[in-house]
């Protein structure tokens, strides 16, 4: 009794891909289950290799801190203020560090 189910329901699954492929093709216009035709691949050229025009690399100008100080004190009327940083701060400036364009100490 049970093989004769299973052939039963073999071939009604087997009738109902053909319905639903039937169903898909008028769906979609075209058998999508057809075999894919030899496809040419496209042979496009790589494009040719451009190179980037160099930097242009400027010399900063070198100032000296004290005459940018007595400049300010002299435009202002009172000397320049240092900088206060935060106590909680998390990023800290090393003591050895100076300024790349007026030689400023941290």
């Amino acid at each position: 009794m049970y093989p004769q189910i299973i052939t039963y329901l073999l071939t009604f699954i087997k009738f109902q891909e053909q319905i639903i492929r039937t169903l898909l093709t008028l769906l979609i216009g075209k058998s999508m289950f057809d075999k894919p035709k030899d496809q040419q691949p496209v042979n496009k050229p790589y494009r040719k290799l451009q190179v980037d025009d160099l930097p242009i690399i400027e010399i900063p100008e070198k100032l000296n801190y004290r005459n940018l100080l007595t400049e300010y004190q002299e435009k202002h009327g009172k000397s320049l203020k240092p900088v206060r940083r935060h106590k909680n701060a998390k990023v800290s400036v090393p003591k050895g560090m100076k300024c790349p364009k007026c030689g400023a100490p941290s």
